[in-house]
């Protein structure tokens, strides 16, 4: 849920200790952790449309997996777009990915903290 703070809207914040489908019209522009998580936390991406954006943060020392749809592909914050079907991985606490849909098809990070890794 969001709510406001000095009439600004503020984004929600879950915390997922299993894998999860992210959906896309509930799900935007939400921030995600695996806080409480005792083992790995996949997010399934949904279809990459055009101004989706999601956040993922790493909050126990798990691993969280960001897995896009079908034969989408998601880029390592380097820039480069992954193979179809390749998820990122990251499990220090503190590292973070924002990422965002300009293109359909295609997830790309504008920002982020830590070593993300394809798999």
């Amino acid at each position: 849920m969001s709510s406001t703070a000095n009439g600004r809207n503020l984004r929600t914040v879950e915390a997922k200790t299993a894998g999860y489908t992210v959906v896309a019209d509930v799900d935007n522009a939400k921030i995600f952790t695996n806080e409480g998580a005792s083992g790995a936390v996949a997010f399934a991406l949904p279809a990459a449309t055009v101004g989706q954006c999601f956040t993922f943060v790493v909050k126990a020392t798990q691993e969280l997996r960001i897995d896009p749809n079908g034969t989408e592909t998601i880029a390592l914050p380097t820039g480069v777009q992954q193979a179809a079907g390749a998820y990122i991985v990251a499990d220090a606490i503190g590292e973070f990915i924002d990422i965002v849909c300009v293109k359909a098809g295609e997830w790309t990070p504008i920002a982020s903290v830590g070593t993300w890794s394809a798999v």
